[in-house]
């Protein structure tokens, strides 16, 4: 008896121990200043939705830029299965605590809120949010210094991506993409691959033209066989061009991924 009131005298302060020893995740060591700089971005959506199904959906890809005090700027181009191709600019303030999580609130061309976090010591980072329209997850890494030219993707790359198929506009399933994509360093590409859609899978082919900007963001455009064209948008994540991420938009389906050299 005497030890369970000897418990009971502690249990109070048992209980309230943890509000004062949190353990900190990241080792205390994050500030704004962490993240600081252009990083890539790759950012996927779904409608926000009571129920398990949805109706929209919103790949998108570009750059965020981190200026090291309060401010960020994200530079997309976002595809969802209404309308593709949309070139938009979210800014607005970020703040990150000592144990590398944070939040991102988005003011001006949208406006969303994300819990924000940063690792391998401001090397990446990862945002899930939403905007009121879209369920929201982003991730990325510092891009290169360096400039970018044309001559910058160069050789045979290996890309896996996933996305949706579309019917006029409605998603009508999902699917998966596996092959090579071949740059010739001069503007022209090839992809050869297999696409599977809600399980039927089906080898494919495309050709089309490219180009790149100093800033290390490339666009492309695909037809294959049938006359179907792909619009592309890439941002080269490495100095050397040897990787990169990318979305995709047609009539007939979305996807977004990435690729790196053989």
């Amino acid at each position: 008896m005497k030890l369970c009131r000897t418990i009971q005298r502690w249990l109070p302060c048992l209980l309230a121990a943890p509000l004062f020893a949190q353990p900190q995740i990241g080792g205390g060591t994050c500030n704004s200043a962490t993240l600081n700089g252009v990083y890539s971005l790759t950012l996927a959506g779904r409608d926000l939705s009571s129920s398990v199904s949805f109706s929209n959906v919103l790949q998108g890809i570009g750059t965020a830029t981190f200026d090291g005090l309060s401010k960020v700027t994200l530079n997309l181009t976002n595809n969802t299965n209404k309308l593709a191709g949309q070139a938009q600019t979210w800014s607005g303030t970020y703040s990150l605590q000592s144990n590398c999580i944070g939040a991102v609130t988005i003011t001006t061309g949208d406006t969303a809120s994300f819990t924000l976090g940063a690792y391998d010591s401001g090397e990446g980072y990862f945002i899930t949010g939403q905007d009121g329209v879209y369920s929201l997850l982003g991730s990325g890494n510092t891009q290169p210094t360096s400039t970018c030219s044309t001559s910058t993707l160069s050789g045979v790359y290996q890309f896996n991506a996933n996305g949706f198929g579309l019917s006029s506009g409605a998603i009508s399933g999902v699917n998966q993409l596996s092959g090579l994509v071949t740059f010739d360093g001069a503007g022209n590409l090839t992809a050869n691959f297999v696409l599977s859609i809600s399980g039927a899978s089906t080898p494919a082919a495309a050709s089309g033209s490219y180009s790149v900007t100093t800033s290390c963001t490339a666009t492309a455009t695909l037809t294959d066989p049938l006359g179907d064209k792909y619009a592309l948008v890439f941002t080269i994540t490495t100095a050397n061009g040897s990787n990169f991420i990318v979305s995709a938009a047609s009539p007939i389906l979305m996807f977004s991924g990435s690729g790196r050299t053989l």
